[in-house]
């Protein structure tokens, strides 16, 4: 017997990363098909897209420190610092009030246009002209309106629309309405400089004088919102160039760089600016507060020295006694200190009625003004000036309470403490103004000494002195905090300011795009035959076959190209007739090796119908045959017998006659054409042929079959759909599974697998049917049949005259490689 112990494979476990590995070979031509569509779909994006570009600036935010502000100075209202100007500035360049204001200086909003190869392009600052808007008068919006010069400074504008209605905007208001009666078409002529004035449109077209207009150009010129290009433009980047510095990287994208430069820089100067501006609020508020007072006093001052000049005028008394002279000199010092610590008083009580009944404090004078030196009262007048600044300018931009909530509670938290600070300043002004008061009335009791006339005189100039001594005070206060604004710089200032360097696109990303495609290109088909592999359950090659078992393949038979089964007999020189006189000399080995004498049985089985069982046990036969052996074809499919129609005989008669005591064997043999072979078909179908083939008669035929030939071919039903091939595995010596390529299912050589180990099926072999050279390139020719058994060199076998000419082509390239 032909027994082997052999361990079965588990079927689950395999995949075959060398045959996948080689139908990604066979199918290079996918590969390439999706490698071209995917590089033509980057190049097509990358030729249609709008050019993007990413254009910086780099600015710094330091508190500069004014060189005018010392110690030697009585006024302080600087104010603020890096770290919290930094977030305040990121908030403004990301504000709708700040970028309006922007757009509006570089009318953004007026687009100049020229056609490109696949959409109007942008073409800002690059045209030989300017238009020049009257923004209390709509314009047409969202219309490109043509522009085309004609020469001899004239041009021609002219628009086509669909539709009669329309939007028109007027930019004073930012403001848009409907207009319904459109033209639908409008052309018409002008000269440079002129005025265009219609309901829909009126501007002057101006040329630019170191640009020269050539006739026949042709522009664009379309108008849109102010609040659209704030949304594309406020987009501003704004990064930290390293933690904890205070220089800011300033970035935008766009689709025109010139723009593009534009908008950072004016961004950039409107922001130092307003920045100044706000610095300045201090002092500006100081000044005014100043000039008021100054001129309060300036008015008394007036007066009094109208008043000394009548009294001297009137009285002839011109000078003081130097008695008088004394007191008034010691009187007019105490007056001044006492002009001081009111002043001093007055704007504590200002400062107390602001803070209680505002809720701005941004105009709050600084408390040096009054000659108020304390320190800590400076310092937080000046933080909540600051506060307050802070807060009004980002009102508009800022959508999140918790920030003003913050704020909020800051500037509460400084009220509170300023509010203690006055009522400590109150109360110190009040021991000084008693002083003063104490040592002024034990001067007025000396003063009461002097003649009438002479105190009148002394009541007059002291007056006048006072006003004077105020005067000077508030002029010297004045010119203080004038030098320290003129000194203030702003504190943004630009380190590298943007600019058009001819800066590459960043997108579309042309390299990125085509490795992405060359990439997608290559993933798309691999996924494809991977996902197809997974799903494929069917066998294809030898080496499946070899790796989901270990029960021996005998054999590789190719594609056979005949009309009918007789593949040996009717080419006899063929490659599939070589494949079944391998087969023949693999059995006669095996017999030999095994020493198996006398007659032999070969069944041959397969696991469905269609996978050519019939044609291997045909063909089987036929080499046997021609070997000059006498040999037997068996039709044992007694529910689908088919054997009978390739050999022009008929199915009347058979092993069923047989076995169910009608007729003998040499009745039911049939010849044929061929000395060597004989036929015996199933005979009619059965009612019962599972009980017929288990049967007694089954082993007497058998047996009696055995004393006629030398070899016995047993075609049997599939082996998958019923157990009649089981029981007739026991009277065989051999049996040849036959596996059809890319028919044959994986999971039924689990199957069989697992009778082979049950022991029900012995002697088993593999035969590999149907297989095509072209899966040698997908599936791998390293077992050796395809080219061995299956091609030839041209000439020793016919298959090659029933080939197309492409595929003699193929095979001749194949082999040159």
């Amino acid at each position: 017997m032909l027994e082997e112990d052999l361990d079965i494979k588990d079927i689950q476990s395999s995949f075959d990363v060398k045959g996948f590995f080689f139908k990604i070979i066979h199918y290079w031509y996918i590969f390439a098909i999706s490698v071209i569509l995917a590089l033509g779909a980057a190049y097509y994006i990358n030729i249609r897209a709008e050019k993007q570009y990413r254009l910086s600036a780099l600015i710094t935010i330091k508190e500069e420190q004014n060189p005018f502000f010392t110690s030697t100075l009585n006024l302080t209202f600087n104010w603020g610092g890096a770290s919290d100007k930094v977030e305040t500035i990121r908030t403004i360049l990301g504000s709708h009030a700040h970028n309006e204001e922007v757009v509006r200086i570089l009318q953004l909003y007026v687009h100049y246009l020229k056609e490109g190869r696949f959409r109007k392009e942008d073409v800002y600052k690059e045209v030989p002209f300017t238009v020049e808007l009257d923004e209390s008068k709509p314009q047409l919006l969202n219309v490109p309106i043509k522009v085309v010069f004609d020469g001899n400074n004239s041009y021609t504008l002219s628009y086509e629309v669909e539709d009669a209605d329309a939007e028109l905007i007027n930019y004073t208001k930012n403001e848009t309405e409907n207009i319904d009666n459109l033209p639908l078409k409008y052309s018409e002529s002008y000269t440079l400089n002129s005025l265009v004035d219609k309901d829909f449109i009126n501007f002057r077209i101006r040329p630019i004088e170191d640009k020269t207009i050539k006739p026949g150009q042709e522009f664009f010129i379309k108008f849109t919102t102010i609040n659209k290009e704030i949304e594309t433009f406020k987009k501003v980047s704004v990064t930290l160039r390293t933690r904890g510095a205070s220089m800011l990287d300033l970035s935008i994208i766009g689709n025109n760089r010139n723009m593009l430069a534009d908008y950072l820089n004016t961004t950039i100067d409107l922001l130092e600016i307003k920045q100044l501006e706000q610095k300045n609020e201090f002092a500006t508020n100081t000044i005014k507060f100043i000039d008021q007072r100054i001129k309060g006093v300036s008015d008394s001052l007036k007066q009094d020295e109208d008043r000394l000049k009548n009294f001297r005028q009137e009285n002839k008394i011109f000078d003081l006694s130097t008695q008088g002279s004394s007191i008034f000199e010691k009187m007019s010092n105490l007056e001044s200190e006492k002009n001081i610590v009111g002043i001093k008083h007055a704007y504590l009580n200002q400062l107390e009625n602001y803070l209680r009944n505002s809720t701005n404090y941004s105009d709050l004078p600084a408390p040096a003004s009054s000659g108020l030196d304390d320190p800590a009262l400076i310092a937080n007048v000046a933080e909540i000036v600051k506060l307050s600044v802070q807060r009004s300018t980002v009102k508009s931009q800022v959508k999140n309470p918790l920030f003003y909530e913050q704020i909020d509670r800051d500037i509460n938290a400084l009220k509170d403490v300023i509010f203690q600070s006055i009522r400590s300043a109150k109360a110190k002004n009040a021991i000084e103004m008693d002083n003063v008061q104490q040592r002024i009335d034990r001067l007025n009791f000396e003063f009461q000494k002097l003649p009438e006339e002479e105190q009148q005189l002394f009541n007059i100039e002291r007056s006048y002195k006072l006003s004077e001594v105020s005067y000077s005070t508030l002029l010297e206060k004045r010119n203080e905090a004038g030098i320290v604004k003129a000194a203030n710089v702003s504190d943004v200032r630009v380190i590298d300011p943007a600019r058009n360097l001819k800066q590459p696109a960043i997108f579309p990303k042309f390299n990125q795009n085509y490795l992405m495609a060359l990439f997608a290109g290559l993933l798309i088909p691999f996924t494809f035959i991977l996902v197809l592999s997974f799903l494929d359950h069917n066998i294809h090659g030898p080496n499946e076959i070899e790796q989901l078992s270990n029960i021996p393949l005998l054999g590789v038979v190719g594609r056979s190209r005949g009309k009918n089964n007789l593949a040996v007999y009717e080419k006899p020189r063929s490659a599939v007739s070589e494949a079944f006189r391998a087969l023949r000399s693999s059995l006669q080995y095996i017999y030999r090796n095994q020493s198996v004498e006398g007659s032999k049985t070969v069944m041959i089985t397969s696991s469905v119908s269609g996978e050519g069982k019939t044609f291997c046990s045909i063909n089987i036969a036929s080499v046997f045959a021609l070997s000059s052996k006498k040999t037997v074809l068996v039709g044992l499919d007694l529910r689908k017998p088919k054997i009978f129609d390739d050999f022009d005989i008929t199915n009347d008669i058979g092993v069923v006659n047989y076995l169910i005591g009608e007729k003998t064997l040499g009745e039911i043999k049939q010849k044929t054409r061929h000395e060597y072979l004989d036929i015996i078909t199933s005979g009619p179908i059965p009612p019962n042929p599972a009980e017929l083939i288990i049967s007694d008669k089954m082993k007497l035929f058998i047996d009696e079959l055995k004393k006629t030939y030398d070899y016995i071919i047993l075609d049997t039903p599939p082996l998958g759909l019923v157990a009649d091939a089981i029981e007739l595995a026991n009277y065989a010596d051999a049996s040849l599974y036959i596996v059809r390529q890319s028919k044959t299912k994986k999971g039924m050589l689990n199957f069989i697998n697992n009778k082979y180990k049950k022991g029900e099926i012995k002697n088993l072999s593999f035969v590999l049917n149907d297989y095509r050279h072209k899966s040698q390139n997908a599936y791998g020719n390293s077992y050796g049949y395809g080219y061995g058994y299956g091609g030839y060199g041209n000439g020793y076998h016919e298959d090659g005259n029933d080939l197309s000419f492409f595929s003699k082509i193929r095979n001749r390239f194949r082999k040159k490689i």
